[in-house]
């Protein structure tokens, strides 16, 4: 989402506590997270109330009534966003309806479930043609050969999305853009 803040921060707990720590403020997607002395993690589904009054943006939720110290200019821009349902999965990839989507090696629940609702057109076998939009699964870097196979099966304005584990347990993000470099993709 982009927004983070370091600001005052006031959190009063659910049992009554209260903290106040100059923090690092993250609104992500799915949650709002206040880092260092006053840490807590709000889901944004859990937000109960948000509020902006004389600077301050006011988010009760649950866990607890969380207090950012903003300024009146930033207090808008935050309340405003918070206030906005979170974008889904599928509309930051930008996969269109009825868009022509081939899904190589990826058995990703939320992704599909997405995809089922925004196109009747999804291929899941081993080839495909004139796709809009190719998801690829990359579990190792003898699986990257499957971004060739992805570029073939592309329009001339189509997206290859590679899917992969993060940490040191999956493929780096910089030996994707290397093999993608490699092909020409921009």
């Amino acid at each position: 989402m982009g927004y983070e803040a370091k600001c005052h921060v006031r959190v009063t707990n659910a049992d009554g506590s209260v903290r106040e720590a100059d923090a690092m403020v993250l609104l992500e997607t799915d949650d709002l997270v206040v880092r260092g002395e006053a840490r807590i993690k709000i889901p944004r589904t859990a937000i109960q109330r948000v509020a902006a009054r004389a600077g301050v943006v006011t988010v009760t939720a649950p866990q607890g009534v969380v207090a950012l110290t903003l300024g009146a200019d930033a207090a808008a821009k935050w309340l405003k966003k918070i206030q906005e349902p979170p974008k889904r999965l599928i509309d930051k990839l930008d996969v269109k309806p009825n868009g022509k989507v081939w899904m190589i090696g990826v058995d990703e629940k939320t992704l599909i479930e997405q995809l089922a609702e925004r196109t009747t057109n999804l291929v899941r076998g081993t080839r495909a043609s004139s796709c809009d939009v190719v998801f690829v699964g990359v579990e190792n870097e003898s699986q990257l050969e499957r971004i060739d196979k992805a570029m073939s099966a592309l329009t001339d304005a189509g997206a290859i999305w590679v899917v992969h584990r993060k940490g040191p347990s999956g493929v780096a993000d910089t030996t994707i853009f290397a093999k993608a470099r490699a092909l020409g993709l921009t």
